[in-house]
């Protein structure tokens, strides 16, 4: 872990904040400002004149294990490395499972979390897949919350022909397992909801807030630019609703920005779904007519095209995938770059390509080249 101090960027905390100097020291931001000059030795200096700093990116549905299967063993998608992460800006991310949970496991996707965490980077994952009940670690969802660290909360598939189609009784008993693990444990409890493009929609979730106490807040719905006509309302009622990117950024980036001109910025969230398939179907869901793989790359091109096709401010921008999803996640040092926060910062040039990222103060990628290497490579 190494002491640095970035010169001279032009700093997004992700509030705009000007030309600063960034100095970075047992894994945590130590002092934000001009002119700094560390009375320490082996200090490495970085200067990072014509260089846009921010945190480091935050995504939250990432199939580390891989995801895919639905058309044969051939189209299971392979387990990701550190190097798929830091080449992409992310320094924090969260593992789950996906239609197949018989080739993977949760057991694996922990494990894998836990290899993430030693190589470096910030992981977590959630329990769960798209089977109801839903597979865990230890034989129950709010043991796995209470007495896993790394478990936030459930992976559940809804309004999908693939998923399990659980009925009110057992999304209910799903969701309360999981809160009360997280009151014990001190966690947010999310329950992770992929959205297909079924003929319920949320329908299912209201069913669950209108027969429960539950808060909304705990329910994140992904996949959302399917229900963007829904995503607006979702938000202003006090959930969080999560967009995925795709290799089209205006794909994402459109439905993103209709949502933020109806609901509070703050419940808006973008990720990446990589590593999971992204299948096209025939109508009558009998054949995948092809498989798309998701990458965490499509990321930073969604949020320069918010900024540069969009003219959305880039302090607004930004935060989809840093601030936004850290709160939610109740990760209160990832997400910005104020002093205590941990060191996760990514740079990146005027055309937003990435020049370095930094990972709790470690260097992964510097001048755009990989410094850190996967420990198996």
């Amino acid at each position: 872990m190494k002491t640095v101090l970035l010169k001279s960027v032009q700093l997004y905390d992700p509030d705009p904040k000007g030309i600063c100097d960034l100095f970075l020291c047992g894994g945590r931001v130590a002092a934000v400002g001009q002119g700094l000059v560390p009375n320490l030795p082996g200090v490495a200096v970085q200067d990072g004149s014509g260089l846009t700093a921010f945190p480091g990116l935050v995504d939250q549905h990432v199939h580390f294990t891989g995801g895919g299967g639905e058309c044969g063993f051939r189209s299971r998608v392979p387990e990701l490395s550190l190097t798929d992460f830091t080449t992409a800006g992310v320094t924090t991310a969260v593992g789950l499972l996906g239609t197949d949970s018989a080739t993977r496991s949760p057991k694996a996707l922990l494990a894998k979390t836990k290899a993430l965490n030693e190589e470096g980077l910030t992981a977590y994952c959630l329990t769960g897949a798209y089977d109801i009940p839903s597979h865990t670690v230890t034989g129950s969802l709010k043991d796995d919350v209470t007495y896993l660290s790394e478990v936030l909360g459930v992976k559940v598939a809804l309004s999908d022909h693939r998923g399990g189609h659980p009925t009110l009784e057992q999304f209910i008993h799903m969701a309360c397992q999981v809160r009360l693990g997280a009151l014990t444990a001190g966690k947010p409890g999310v329950v992770h909801i992929h959205m297909g493009s079924g003929k319920r929609g949320l329908g299912l979730v209201y069913d669950l807030l209108e027969a429960t106490d539950l808060p909304i807040w705990h329910f994140r719905p992904t996949h959302m630019s399917r229900w963007q006509s829904e995503a607006a309302a979702f938000a202003r009622k006090g959930g969080m609703v999560d967009f995925t990117a795709n290799a089209d950024p205006e794909k994402c980036a459109l439905p993103v920005l209709r949502t933020m001109e109806e609901a509070p910025l703050e419940r808006i969230t973008i990720s990446s779904d990589a590593g999971g398939s992204m299948p096209r179907w025939s109508e009558d869901h009998c054949t995948m007519l092809g498989m798309g793989v998701g990458k965490m790359d499509n990321l930073l091109p969604t949020i320069r095209c918010l900024v540069r096709e969009h003219r959305v401010p880039p302090e607004r921008a930004i935060r989809l995938l840093t601030q936004n999803v850290a709160d939610g996640l109740c990760l209160s040092r990832k997400g910005r770059l104020t002093v205590g926060a941990d060191a996760d910062v990514l740079l990146v040039d005027r055309d937003w390509n990435i020049h370095t990222v930094l990972a709790g103060g470690e260097i992964m990628v510097s001048d755009g080249q990989v410094v850190k290497q996967p420990y198996i490579s």
